[in-house]
């Protein structure tokens, strides 16, 4: 008999209400399309542009600023930052500090915590909305938008928060 882990389990049911959109959106400007019904509020807005504009800076651990690069939660600090909204600097931390949001009820600009390293958050990305998120992945690789229902990502959701 295969057992499947109730959170991941409640994740299947709900990714593809969340992930509704089947197609791949790209992005020609700095501001995702969104309907009129989905427009996000003004300042999410001007954080998913901030957001946006970091796509392609390289991934550094420990890195919080474009010059230099940026890792998962640098990323996500530097991004509120420029906004404005001071948050914590860790994925930890920016987990602990956020409302918890049911993965449901998302919005663009939430943050997204995976299960990466054993059993806590060890990774953190911004939901753009649509079904995508941007973040800074790995070593090797650049802040870029990925799929919620892409198979890694999907199966390690494990909470989802605002600031």
């Amino acid at each position: 008999m295969l057992r499947i882990k109730f959170r991941n389990f409640v994740q299947l049911l709900l990714i593809p209400i969340i992930t509704s959109c089947s197609h791949q959106v790209t992005y020609t400007n700095s501001a995702p399309p969104f309907t009129p019904q989905q427009q996000p509020h003004p300042a999410a807005q001007q954080l998913l542009n901030v957001a946006l504009q970091q796509q392609g800076i390289a991934y550094r651990y420990g890195g919080s600023k474009p010059s230099t690069g940026f890792d998962c939660s640098g990323f996500i600090q530097f991004s509120y930052g420029q906004t404005g909204k001071r948050i914590p600097r860790t994925t930890r931390a920016q987990y602990q500090s956020s409302q918890a949001v049911p993965i449901s009820q998302i919005r663009p600009g939430d943050l997204l915590f995976y299960e990466t390293q054993g059993r806590r958050p060890g990774h953190v990305a911004m939901y753009l909305g649509r079904g995508e998120m941007i973040h800074a992945p790995s070593s090797g690789k650049n802040v870029l938008i990925s799929r919620l229902n892409n198979p890694y990502w999907r199966t390690r959701l494990v909470a989802a928060g605002r600031f």
